[in-house]
């Protein structure tokens, strides 16, 4: 374990600027919850008893959402923006490809390398978990599957890409494939099959069942199964530094769930897929 916190500690000491900064969105981005928190319904109180004009009141109020916006600006700043970037640079840090690298003269085993670099990206993630016990949400879905699956997202592809003009590369070129390939599996779907699920309400019943108990939708099913398939990618490319195996598996993740979520089938409203997997459904439409 000595080598992987040095390596985690020569991580953080490399990324030390752009953790600080994260720091600082973090902590801005948590102000509002927490002076909401403190605060409660005393502020309207304290209000009355300062007999402010409407002038003043109107003026506070508008300092309170100028101070809000910018609280959420920073803090998106930094979940969406800033993690992306240290995650590809601490991976970067330390490349996988070729046979030339400075670690890979060094006695680190590639194991020890992987945990230190997942417990890197793990304390980026530490929010999320406390997002999660707080029941964080974007509308119906879950917020931290999502997230964790664009971060192991990121972190797979960083891990088979030389550096980040190549990162930038490769991540255009699956952006606008998956979409091509989703939207031609969802026509040669339809055209076949209708707006059908793939999956019977037996085959659906397991699901249902963890999904009622983790109060889980399909949104996050899917987001789940992003996390699993580029997690694999991750470590396999660490272990193996094999980069095209890793590469096609990285493809492989991609089309696999793309398909899982164009034949699921649209639900009657059309504003989520048919596998239904809340605890408000207890079978699927």
């Amino acid at each position: 374990m000595k080598i992987v916190f040095a390596q985690l500690k020569k991580d953080m000491r490399c990324q030390r600027g752009a953790l600080i900064l994260w720091v600082i969105c973090l902590v801005l981005g948590a102000l509002p919850y927490l002076a909401a928190t403190a605060l409660g319904h005393s502020m309207e109180k304290s209000l009355d008893m300062l007999n402010l004009s409407e002038g003043q009141r109107l003026a506070g109020a508008v300092s309170m959402v100028a101070i809000f916006i910018t609280c959420v600006m920073a803090a998106m700043f930094g979940m969406f923006l800033l993690l992306p970037i240290l995650v590809t640079q601490v991976v970067h840090e330390d490349p996988l490809m070729g046979t030339t690298a400075f670690w890979q003269t060094r006695p680190i085993p590639r194991s020890k390398m992987l945990l230190a670099k997942a417990l890197f990206i793990g304390v980026l993630l530490l929010p999320l978990m406390l997002a999660m016990a707080k029941g964080g949400k974007i509308g119906d879905d879950q917020f931290w599957p999502a997230m964790a699956a664009w971060i192991a997202a990121v972190a797979a592809l960083a891990s088979i890409t030389p550096g980040t003009g190549a990162w930038f590369g490769y991540g255009l070129a699956f952006l606008f494939g998956k979409q091509i390939f989703s939207g031609t599996i969802n026509q040669i779907w339809n055209h076949y099959h209708g707006p059908s699920a793939l999956f019977s309400d037996e085959t659906l019943r397991p699901l249902i069942a963890v999904g009622s108990l983790l109060h889980f939708n399909a949104s996050d099913f899917y987001h789940l199964c992003y996390l699993l398939g580029f997690a694999v990618v991750f470590i396999h490319q660490y272990l193996t530094l094999r980069t095209k195996r890793s590469l096609a598996l990285f493809i492989a993740v991609l089309a696999a769930v793309g398909v899982l979520q164009m034949s699921a089938g649209p639900s009657p409203d059309n504003s989520n897929s048919v596998i239904r997997i809340n605890s408000s459904s207890g079978q699927t439409p």
